[in-house]
């Protein structure tokens, strides 16, 4: 027999003629500091957070005496006349000046509750409330009225808190300045 001579190649060697390393991996790579993108990111989704809040705040201030007013008005069914007109003009009173609303009284607080509601619902308020207003002062007036009531609610509703028309106050304040006045 003859006598097999092994292979360099599957001989196992010792020695590595190449001399490579084992694979090495690299450090792992931290995910600080974030990039200022991130950081940009977050502080405007925090202050767009905040202007919410501060938006859905002041609307919920804005309201309460609103809710108020509703609240009274709903929790005492048999409120005469007299009282529900006072709880408007108390209600008025929160949102618009004071001196304005304080020397109004029957038809003139009325036809101020009036300009205060949009066009569509003038109409309604006027019916529920004109003999309630009417009545203001006579004798009987001690009754429970129910229009009166749905006037004051679809007042309350519908006129609180009041809207801010800035385009229109500026055509207004332009219209009343005479040309060429200066300040």
């Amino acid at each position: 027999m003859q006598a097999v001579n092994p292979s360099p190649i599957a001989a196992p060697s010792t020695a590595n003629p190449l001399q490579l390393k084992d694979i090495q991996v690299p450090e792992q790579i931290s995910n600080y500091p974030i990039a200022y993108g991130w950081w940009l990111l977050a502080t405007l989704i925090i202050l767009t957070l905040v202007f919410i809040g501060f938006k859905l705040y002041k609307r919920a201030q804005l309201k309460q005496v609103q809710q108020q007013a509703l609240k009274h008005l709903k929790n005492n069914p048999n409120m005469d006349n007299t009282q529900v007109i006072t709880l408007l003009k108390w209600a008025a009173m929160q949102y618009f000046p004071r001196a304005e609303i304080a020397k109004l009284y029957s038809a003139q607080f009325q036809q101020f509750l009036l300009e205060k509601l949009e066009n569509k619902y003038q109409q309604k308020f006027s019916s529920f409330t004109s003999q309630g207003f009417e009545n203001q002062y006579k004798k009987h007036d001690k009754e429970v009225d129910e229009d009166f009531h749905q006037g004051a609610l679809l007042w309350l509703n519908q006129a609180l808190p009041p809207k801010v028309k800035k385009a229109k106050k500026q055509v207004e304040i332009s219209a009343n300045k005479p040309v060429g006045a200066i300040k």
